[in-house]
C-alpha cells in the first residue's frame, strides 16, 4: 500500500504539499470560471478530460458518435462493436448487420450471436430484432437500450469500470475496463485520497486530508454520494477491508481500526455506511494493512522511528467474532526472523502488506535500515504466519528482483507482491525519483518465487521528460495485475498465469500489446504523478 505514510517519511512530504495545492485547486474560483487540474481542460464550467470524455473527445464540444469511445482524444468503435457503413454496430446482435457488416436477418428473424434466429434462446431478452443478455450487455445493460458511457462494463446489469486508480497528487479518479485496458475520462475526486476499496459496484475511498470515507457509484467516478467520517483529523487511513456488513478501515497516525457497517441508504445515495466503533492499537504502533483468517483480522505494525520502533516489526491479532467490539488479542514480534542484511548490520522487518490465504497468513517486509535513510538493507521478503499455532517463516524474494517488498495479494493458489525497489530521489526537482532498482513484481508458488517482473519507464533515465515508474499498489481483475506508478502515474498491466508473469502493457517486453497506461497526468510543475491505489470493482 504505497502511501504517504512513515515507511519512507523524506520522499512523501513533498507528496503532502502537492495535495493540499491540488486541493486548492479543486475548489475553483467563482468569478474566474473553473480551475483544473493536471489532464483536465474547462468546457464550460466544468473540467473534463479529453482525452477520454465522448463528450468532448480531443476538444471541448467534439462528441463521440452511438457505440464510440474516446482514447487519447480520439472517437473509435468500442469494443464489441466495429464499423459498418461509418456506425459502430454490435454485429453479434445487430440484425441488419448480423454476424458481418450488411448480413441483415430477414423480416421476423433476430440476431444472436452472430446468427440469425427464429426468436432468443433462454437466457436472452428480445430487444427490438436483437437477443441480448441485459446482465452484460453494454449498449442494453439492465434494460433494452440503456447504453454504458465509455469504456465501462456492464456487471449484473449495472454499468461501471472494471478497474478503478486514484491519483493521489491531483485529486482524481480513472476507471479501466480490463481486458482491452482502455481507460476510461479522468474524474475530479476529494482532496487527498488515499486508499481505495469496492463493494456492490461502489467504490470506497478513504481520504486523508478531509478525513473521510468518500463513495461514488463504479460508473460515476466524479460524484461523491455518500460519506463517512474517520474520525481524527491529519490521519492517515492506510487500508480498507470489506467484511460484508462490515468495513474496517486502519490509521497509521492515529493507530485505530475502525469498523463501519452497512445500515441501508439512510446515509446518503450509496452503502449507507455508520461508524460501529472505533479501537486503538497501541500507541506509536502505526498499523499499515488488514487481512481476514477466520475471526481474526491479522494487522502489521510498522512502528514509528520516534519510539524507536520499538512497538513496530510485529503483526497485531484482532478477534471479530463480534465485529461491534473487536478485542486485540495479541501481537507477533516479527524481529526474530533471519533478514538476510546485506552487510550484517542493521536491519529492521517493518511489516508492509498482509494477505491471507488458506496456506497461512503471509505478510510484506521491507527489510529496511531506518538508521539510513531507510534504504533496503536486505532483500524483500515474506513471513508467513501459521494461524493455528502463531509460528513464524521467512520467505526470500530475492534481492536482484525485489527490494522493499510492499503489497502483497493471492491469485488462486500464488502469491503476487509488489516490490517498491530502492529508489533515488532528485529534490531539486519535487522529490521525483531518478532512479531506481530491483522494483516489480514477484510471483510465489508454494512458499518459494517462481517468477519476476521487473518494472521499466520505457525510457532511458536521466533523459530529458524521462520519468522513472516506481511499483506501488496493484488490483486484479480477470486475472492480470494492474500494478500502480507512485512516481509516473502509470499503471502497468501484467497476467498471472501458472508460474509465469506475463507482460500485457508495459515497457518490459517487445511481446506487450502496448504501453503502460498513462492513467494519472503528469505536470512540469508537480513532477511526481503518485498512482497511490488500484482496486477491482465488486
Amino acid at each position: 500500500m504505497p502511501r504517504p505514510r512513515p515507511l519512507s517519511p523524506e520522499p512523501f512530504l513533498p507528496t503532502l504539499l502537492l495535495a493540499a495545492v491540488a486541493a486548492l485547486l479543486l475548489t475553483g474560483c467563482p468569478e474566474e470560471g473553473a480551475v483544473c487540474t493536471s489532464g483536465l481542460s474547462v468546457c464550460g464550467d466544468a473540467c473534463v478530460d479529453l482525452g477520454g470524455d465522448v463528450a468532448n473527445c480531443g476538444a471541448c464540444g467534439n462528441a463521440c458518435g452511438a457505440g464510440q469511445t474516446c482514447q487519447a482524444g480520439v472517437c473509435g468503435c468500442r469494443p464489441g462493436t466495429e464499423s459498418c457503413g461509418g456506425a459502430c454496430v454490435a454485429t453479434a446482435s445487430d440484425a441488419t448487420n448480423c454476424g458481418a457488416c450488411g448480413n441483415a436477418c430477414s423480416a421476423g428473424l433476430v440476431c444472436e450471436s452472430g446468427v440469425c434466429r427464429e426468436g432468443c434462446s433462454e437466457g436472452s431478452l428480445r430487444c427490438g430484432d436483437s437477443c441480448v443478455d441485459v446482465r452484460a450487455d453494454v449498449l442494453n445493460c439492465g434494460a433494452c437500450g440503456n447504453v454504458c458511457p465509455d469504456v465501462q462494463t456492464c456487471h449484473e446489469g449495472r454499468c461501471g469500470y472494471d478497474v478503478v486508480a486514484a491519483c493521489y497528487t491531483h485529486g482524481q479518479l480513472v476507471g479501466i475496463q480490463a481486458g482491452t485496458d482502455q481507460l476510461g475520462p479522468r474524474r475530479q475526486f476529494g482532496s487527498g485520497v488515499q486508499t481505495l476499496a469496492s463493494w456492490d459496484g461502489y467504490v470506497l475511498a478513504a481520504d486523508a486530508t478531509a478525513s473521510k470515507l468518500l463513495q461514488a457509484a463504479g460508473g460515476g467516478l466524479g460524484t461523491v454520494v455518500e460519506e463517512d467520517s474517520l474520525g481524527g483529523v491529519a490521519g492517515s487511513p492506510n487500508d480498507i477491508l470489506v467484511d460484508p456488513p462490515y468495513v474496517y478501515v486502519v490509521d497509521s497516525v492515529n493507530n485505530t481500526l475502525q469498523v463501519l457497517k452497512r445500515e441501508g441508504p439512510s446515509q446518503g445515495a450509496g452503502l449507507g455506511l455508520r461508524t460501529v466503533t472505533q479501537v486503538n492499537l497501541g500507541a506509536n504502533t502505526s498499523p499499515q494493512a488488514l487481512a481476514k483468517w477466520g475471526t481474526t483480522l491479522y494487522v502489521p505494525l510498522f512502528g514509528t522511528g520516534g519510539s524507536m520502533f520499538q512497538f513496530g516489526n510485529a503483526v497485531a491479532r484482532v478477534d471479530i467474532s463480534n465485529p461491534e467490539q473487536p478485542r486485540k488479542v495479541d501481537t507477533i514480534s516479527l524481529t526474530g526472523l533471519d533478514l538476510k542484511p546485506f552487510d550484517g548490520g542493521t536491519v529492521l522487518p517493518l511489516p508492509y502488506s498482509v494477505a491471507a490465504t488458506e496456506a497461512g497468513v503471509y505478510v510484506s517486509l521491507t527489510n529496511l535500515n531506518p538508521y539510513n535513510g531507510y534504504k533496503p538493507n536486505g532483500p524483500g521478503m515474506l513471513a508467513k504466519i501459521d494461524p493455528a499455532s502463531g509460528s513464524v517463516s521467512a520467505i526470500d524474494l530475492g534481492a536482484a528482483d525485489c527490494l522493499n517488498a510492499g503489497y502483497v495479494e493471492a491469485v488462486g493458489d500464488q502469491l503476487v507482491v509488489a516490490c517498491l525497489g530502492e529508489a533515488e530521489y532528485d529534490e531539486a526537482n519535487g522529490h521525483s525519483a531518478s532512479a531506481v532498482r530491483a522494483s516489480g513484481l514477484v510471483l510465489v508458488k508454494n512458499d518459494a518465487p517462481v517468477a519476476a517482473y521487473a518494472l521499466k519507464a520505457g525510457c532511458e533515465p536521466g533523459t530529458p521528460g524521462c520519468n522513472i515508474s516506481v511499483a506501488s499498489r496493484f488490483a486484479v481483475s480477470e486475472g492480470a495485475v494492474y500494478l500502480a506508478d507512485t512516481n509516473a502515474g502509470r499503471v502497468f498491466v501484467v497476467a498471472v498465469e501458472d508460474g509465469r508473469l506475463v507482460e500485457r502493457r508495459g515497457f518490459s517486453s517487445p511481446q506487450a500489446l502496448g504501453p503502460a497506461l498513462e492513467a494519472c497526468p503528469t505536470d512540469p510543475r508537480r513532477p511526481v504523478s503518485n498512482a497511490i491505489d488500484v482496486t477491482a470493482l465488486h
